[in-house]
Order: structure tokens, then C-alpha cells, then sequence
């Protein structure tokens, strides 16, 4: 026989399974009710497949919030995407500032900061990346309506948006490739055929085999001057040349210098003028002495003439004056 039902712990079971179920939902609506958010607009250029309300938003991994609406842009092209973040979380990293005077909490933006579609593997769920971007290449973006400046952040194009718009600018591209490839083998074809008709290839062999003979005459030409030595003849003419300048080197040294050749001269021409201006002193001497010396030489041309008029004179000089007298 089968044991009868007890209904009354099956009874407590219920109750007590209802009860634990409605605390655990009172406490986490509380701790919701607790929870303040941030909301954040960003507007994307670019299909949004794969991101749904509730997806995560993160700060370099770590999530930080989700993703409340996914709307239209008032433009009719973008896509409204609000992000509504924690504040605990985003007070953590250090990216609020005290807002109005009733003690609200802003999210301090800074210039570089960007909103990203991230993917998350290879199963195309999205998520909102926000991380710090280059200014330069990655600018805000000019929006054709007016946005909530302190409830916007800048969206930066995903890595797929990017390999999009290469892609699409190279097939761009690719017809003007391609007309440019097609003249480059025109030219390269008449080019071709002008080579062939002047016989290009004829006149290049008999050019190199002028460039072998004159290589071969080259060879002959060494080996002669290896064979007679004109190499050593010449270093020993260097030799002679190097010993020849030495030697000027030399003379150069002597005739230069303090004690040198220039320097004597140069001394020995200025003794001579001291003695000129000491002798300067005594030319009226000089003058007087001079004059003696010539009356005395005049005396002794006349003694002389007259020697020789008259030998006899030394001897009968004065006999004939005392005759005659």
C-alpha cells in the first residue's frame, strides 16, 4: 500500500519556497531602487546589428553600465544610443564631478574620450567599448542637430566600420587601377616594338663584345706594366720627390724662424742704422778732418809735379834760390 500524503509539509514547503522568493526579489529591487544612474547619449554612423537593450556597456573590460534605448537620430540617418551608467562605478574611476547644487553626480568628459561598437567573439553580440582615442585621427564628429552637451560622449567608428570604408575606397579605386595598369602595357608594347625595329638587342651584343675587347686590351695593357716594373719605378720617383721636398722643408726651416737666414738679415740691417744715426753725431769732426786730408793731398800733387819738372831739386833747391837772389 502506498504510504498516505503528508499535505501539511507539503504545505509549509510551498509557503516557506514563496516567501524565500519574494525576499530575494524585495532585496534586489531594493538594492536597484539604491543603484543611481548616468544616462549618456551617442549617436553611431554605422548598422548597430547585434546590439540590444540591456547589453553591457565597459570601460577598458570592465562594465560599467548598459545599454537602456536604441532610437532613431533626429537626422533620420544615425542611431541614438543610451548608455546609462553607474555612478559607484564611474566615481571609482575617478570620472565625475559635483554637478548642480542639489549634490548630483556628472560624468566629467574628457576631450579624447570615445564610445565604440565592440563584438564579442565570433558570435556578433555587441556591446558599447568606451575608451580614449586619438583627437587627431579619431575627431568628434560634426552632427547636423543639437546634442545634450553634458550627456554626450562622442561615438568613434568600429573596427568594422573602418575595414567597410577601406574596402569600399579601394573598389573605388579599382577602375582608375585598372585603366592605369592597361596604358602601362600599351607603352610597354610600343616600347617593344620600337626596340625590335631598331634592333636594339643586335647593337646591345656588339656593344658588350666591343666593352670584352676593350677589357682584354686593358689586361694586356697591365701586364705589360707589370712587366716592367713601371710600378716600382714610379713609387721609387715618389721616393726621390718625398726627399726632394724634405729637403725644401729644411731650407724653408732655416731661412724661417727667430734664428733663421731672414732674421739675421733683418738684424744686421738694423745694426746698420744704429751706426748711422750714432755716426750722425760726429760729421762736422768728419767734415774738417776730410777737408786737412784733401788740402794735405793737394800739397803733396803739387810737391810731386813739381818733382818731376825738376829732379835735381832735393838736392840744389836752395843754391839756385841763393843764386838767383
Amino acid at each position: 500500500m502506498a504510504a498516505p500524503t503528508n499535505h501539511t509539509k507539503l504545505g509549509l514547503f510551498v509557503i516557506t519556497g514563496f516567501a524565500a522568493a519574494i525576499v530575494a526579489g524585495g532585496l534586489l529591487g531594493a538594492a536597484n531602487f539604491r543603484k543611481t544612474t548616468i544616462r549618456y547619449h551617442s549617436y553611431f554612423n554605422e548598422s548597430v546589428e547585434g546590439l540590444n537593450l540591456g547589453s553591457p556597456v565597459k570601460f577598458r573590460g570592465v562594465t560599467i553600465g548598459n545599454v537602456s534605448a536604441i532610437e532613431i537620430a533626429p537626422d533620420h540617418r544615425m542611431v541614438d544610443v543610451v548608455s546609462e551608467l553607474d555612478t559607484n562605478e564611474v566615481k571609482r574611476m575617478g570620472l565625475t564631478e559635483a554637478g548642480t547644487e542639489r549634490g548630483t553626480v556628472k560624468f566629467a568628459i574628457p576631450p579624447d574620450l570615445r564610445t565604440q561598437l565592440g563584438s564579442q567573439g565570433i558570435t556578433a553580440v555587441k556591446f558599447i567599448a568606451i575608451d580614449f582615442f586619438d583627437v587627431k585621427s579619431n575627431p568628434a564628429p560634426s552632427l547636423p542637430f543639437a546634442v545634450p552637451i553634458d550627456h554626450y560622449i562622442p561615438a568613434a567608428p568600429s573596427m568594422f566600420k573602418n575595414l567597410e570604408d577601406t574596402i569600399t575606397k579601394a573598389m573605388d579605386r579599382l577602375p582608375e587601377m585598372v585603366d592605369a595598369v592597361v596604358m602601362i602595357m600599351g607603352r610597354v608594347d610600343r616600347l617593344l616594338e620600337t626596340l625590335e625595329a631598331q634592333d636594339i638587342s643586335g647593337k646591345a651584343v656588339a656593344t658588350f663584345e666591343r666593352a670584352d675587347d676593350v677589357m682584354k686590351t686593358l689586361q694586356r695593357a697591365l701586364a705589360r706594366i707589370d712587366k716592367h716594373d713601371l710600378g716600382g719605378k714610379a713609387a721609387s720617383t715618389m721616393t726621390d720627390v718625398d726627399l726632394a721636398i724634405g729637403k725644401m722643408s729644411k731650407v724653408i726651416d732655416r731661412l724661417d724662424g727667430e734664428r733663421g737666414l731672414l732674421a739675421s738679415a733683418q738684424r744686421a740691417t738694423d745694426a746698420f742704422g744704429e751706426v748711422g744715426r750714432a755716426g750722425h753725431g760726429t760729421q762736422k769732426d768728419l767734415e774738417a778732418t776730410l777737408r786737412d786730408m784733401s788740402e794735405a793731398a793737394e800739397s803733396i800733387r803739387s810737391l810731386v809735379d813739381a818733382i818731376e819738372r825738376d829732379p835735381d831739386m832735393l838736392l840744389k833747391g836752395k843754391a839756385k834760390r841763393k843764386a838767383a837772389r
